[in-house]
């Protein structure tokens, strides 16, 4: 009995210890600078092939992704359409679940129709935030910026996170679609560009974009392009962190 008795306890006190730790969001700090350019899992994929969709917004959704990316479908119905940007038969998939919509019944629609417009109106915090695709070097980057913003689109936010900067774009679903480029050439650049703050605050502080290009285009060094808080006009704050994420828009604060 005492030997039940104390492996009762045993694994009570482990339990206790679990919720404690879920409780404190308690995770080991790492910053392995190595890793880069120096690991490969045995289980990696070859790549990410590409993302898939499922809106009422149908048309919205294809339009946009076409104009961001310049994409032409290899398939396209009133059903899913099939989108490449590149040499590959497909890179992003949408599906149309408008019908599946309208064949709810009353209260069906009104919990879905309910639950969409929360999913728009307040930010989520469970689930994917965003899918960020790469733009080397930096001139590509802000040429991509610019025609983009040709075409009509307007990003949502731009941050400097640190070690990349991001330009965020929304689509009609509310997914945020990150384009970035990165502050480093080379694994020995990776660990000397990166933030000398990104251990302690990883997230970044906003930037504005247009500023930035007119340090780029007065031939402001690259060292000094990629340092956080470098768009921010004198005798202002930086908009940094969990705040940067709360105010995406706001460039700097009072």
């Amino acid at each position: 009995y005492g030997d039940h008795r104390d492996l009762h306890l045993s694994l009570r006190r482990q339990r206790q210890m679990c919720i404690r730790d879920r409780y404190n969001n308690f995770m080991e700090k790492i910053l392995n600078k190595n890793l880069y350019k120096n690991f490969k899992s045995e289980f990696a994929p070859n790549d990410l092939h590409h993302v898939a969709f499922k809106t009422t917004n149908y048309d919205e959704m294809v339009n946009f992704y076409k104009t961001l990316f310049g994409c032409e479908p290899l398939y396209q119905s009133d059903q899913i359409t099939f989108l490449a940007y590149d040499d590959e038969h497909h890179r992003v998939a949408i599906a149309n679940t408008l019908d599946i919509y309208n064949d709810l019944n009353f209260i069906e629609k009104m919990v879905m129709g309910f639950k969409l417009f929360i999913n728009r109106k307040v930010p989520s915090i469970q689930g994917l935030d965003h899918l960020s695709y790469r733009i080397n070097p930096i001139e590509k980057w802000f040429d991509f910026y610019f025609s983009a913003k040709e075409r009509g689109l307007h990003p949502l936010w731009t941050i400097n996170h640190g070690w990349i900067s991001g330009i965020y774009y929304e689509d009609p679903d509310g997914n945020l679609i990150e384009i970035f480029f990165e502050h480093f050439r080379s694994a020995e650049e990776f660990k000397e560009n990166i933030s000398p703050d990104f251990e302690d605050e990883p997230i970044g502080t906003n930037m504005d974009m247009e500023v930035l290009y007119k340090m780029y285009k007065d031939n402001v060094p690259f060292e000094k392009l990629i340092v956080k808080g470098n768009t921010v006009p004198d005798g202002k704050k930086a908009v940094s962190g969990l705040d940067a994420v709360k105010n995406m828009t706001k460039k700097y604060k009072d």
